[in-house]
C-alpha cells in the first residue's frame, strides 16, 4: 500500500511538472556574487542562505517541481562571470541567476542572459542604468537600490549635512554612477562638490587622499564606495582627525559597522535600502538567518531572498519559467515580504520600496551588540527612485 501511495504521489508530481511546461522537471537558481573579497560579507554565502530560505518558505518546491540552488564565486571579474553563466545556462539548466553585486560583472552578464533567454535578479547591484537606457524588463530586476535612488537619498538630507561635499569615488562603474547620482542631487539642492577623486578597488591606504580631503575643509565626505573599501576609508579619516561629517554607502551591512567598531563608525550618515520592520515575521526571519550565518542579515541579503521568492511565487502562479510570462506575473504582484510591504516592480524593472536614512550609533546609545543605527528618516520609494519618464528605458511607453 505505502509503495502504490508512493508511487501515485510520483506520478502526480510529474504530471502537474509537465502541465507547468518546467521541461528540465526542477527549477535551478544560480547564485552568483563576491564570495572572498571587498564586498563578500554583505553578499557572498549569506546570500546563498538567504536564497535558500527564500526556496524553504515555498516549501522547496515550485509549479510542481522542486527547486534547486548552486552557487559560485565571480571574483569580481565579468570573464569569469560570463564563464560561469554561459556553463550554468548551456549545460546545468539554471533558469535564474541571483545577487551579482558588481556592477561590471553585471553589465557583462547582461548580453548573456537576453541571449540564453533566462532572468537575472540584481541585488548588490548599483548602476541605475539597468532601468535606464540598459532595461531589459523581460529578464532583469533591480530589487535592493541604485545609484540614482542612493544620490536622491542622500540630497535630502543636505540641509542638515552642509553644502560643501568632497567625493571619494571607487574607480570603476559603480564609483562613476555613484558620483553622477550625488552629485546630481547636491546640484538640484544647491550644494557644491569642492572635489572629486577616485581610487582603485580594493585600496587599503587612503592616507592621500583624506588629507587631499583635509586640506580643502569639505563639511561633507561623502564615500562611493562599499564593503570593505567604505570601512577602510572611515578609518583613515578617523586616524587622520578629519573635521568633516561623513556619508558612507558602505554601511548596508551591519556586520561592517560591528567589525569597524562603534569607536571609529559612530555618527557616519548611510542609507539602507532595507527598512527593518518590528513584527513577528521579520523578527523570526533575522532570528533564523543568524543562527545560519552568525550576523544580522545585510540589506542586501534580505533583498535576495525577496527577489527570489517573489520569482517563486510568481512562477508558481503562471506555472512555467519562460522569462517575458514569469516577469510580467511579478510585476502584476504585490511585493509583500521582511524585505518590502507594498512594492512595486515597475515596467522598467525598478522594484520600489521604502529606504532610510541612518546614522551610526555613539558607544553610549548602543543597548547591545547588534543595536547600531538609529533611524534619522523613512524615505518612500516614490520619492527617491528615478521616475521612469526620466530613466530613458526603451521598453516604457
Amino acid at each position: 500500500m505505502l509503495r502504490f501511495a508512493s508511487v501515485l504521489v510520483a506520478a502526480l508530481l510529474m504530471a502537474t511538472g509537465a502541465s507547468a511546461d518546467v521541461k528540465s522537471g526542477k527549477i535551478k537558481i544560480g547564485v552568483l556574487a563576491d564570495m572572498a573579497s571587498v564586498y563578500s560579507v554583505g553578499t557572498g554565502e549569506g546570500s546563498v542562505e538567504a536564497v535558500k530560505m527564500a526556496v524553504e518558505k515555498m516549501g522547496g518546491m515550485a509549479a510542481g517541481v522542486p527547486i534547486e540552488v548552486i552557487s559560485a564565486d565571480h571574483q569580481n571579474k565579468a570573464d569569469v562571470a560570463v564563464s560561469v553563466a554561459s556553463r550554468w545556462f548551456d549545460e546545468e539548466g539554471v533558469d535564474v541567476i541571483a545577487e551579482i553585486g558588481s556592477t561590471t560583472v553585471a553589465f557583462a552578464l547582461l548580453d548573456v542572459v537576453k541571449q540564453k533567454n533566462k532572468v537575472m535578479l540584481l541585488g548588490a547591484t548599483g548602476s541605475a542604468n539597468f532601468t535606464g537606457a540598459d532595461c531589459d524588463p523581460d529578464h532583469v530586476a533591480h530589487w535592493v537600490y541604485d545609484s540614482y535612488q542612493l544620490g536622491a537619498s542622500i540630497g535630502v538630507a543636505i540641509p542638515e549635512l552642509g553644502k560643501k561635499w568632497f567625493l571619494l569615488n571607487a574607480d570603476y562603474s559603480f564609483g562613476k554612477a555613484m558620483e553622477a547620482g550625488v552629485k546630481g542631487a547636491l546640484e538640484k539642492y544647491g550644494a557644491t562638490v569642492v572635489a572629486s577623486v577616485f581610487h582603485p578597488l580594493g585600496t587599503q591606504d587612503y592616507s592621500s587622499y583624506i588629507l587631499q580631503a583635509k586640506e580643502l575643509n569639505p563639511d561633507v565626505i561623502a564615500m562611493n564606495n562599499g564593503g570593505d573599501d567604505t570601512a577602510n576609508a572611515v578609518k583613515s579619516a578617523r586616524e587622520f582627525g578629519l573635521d568633516a561629517k561623513i556619508v558612507g554607502f558602505g554601511f548596508d551591512t551591519p556586520a561592517v559597522i560591528k567589525a569597524l567598531t562603534l569607536e571609529t563608525a559612530h555618527d557616519v550618515y548611510y542609507v539602507t535600502a532595507w527598512l527593518r520592520r518590528d513584527d513577528p515575521e521579520t523578527n523570526a526571519f533575522v532570528d533564523e538567518f543568524m543562527k545560519r550565518r552568525d550576523m544580522v542579515p545585510s540589506a542586501f541579503h534580505v533583498g535576495d531572498y525577496s527577489a527570489v521568492l517573489h520569482y517563486l511565487r510568481a512562477v508558481d502562479a503562471v506555472k512555467t519559467t519562460d522569462p517575458k510570462t514569469v516577469m510580467a506575473k511579478m510585476r502584476e504582484m504585490p511585493i509583500n515580504d521582511v524585505f518590502a510591504l507594498n512594492g512595486v516592480l515597475r515596467p522598467d524593472g525598478r522594484m520600489v520600496h521604502d529606504v532610510a536614512l541612518m546614522q551610526i550609533k555613539k558607544p553610549s546609545e548602543s543597548t547591545g551588540p547588534w543595536d547600531l543605527a538609529k533611524l534619522v528618516a523613512a524615505q518612500k520609494g516614490d520619492d527617491v527612485f528615478r521616475p521612469m519618464s526620466e530613466g530613458g528605458c526603451p521598453y516604457v511607453k
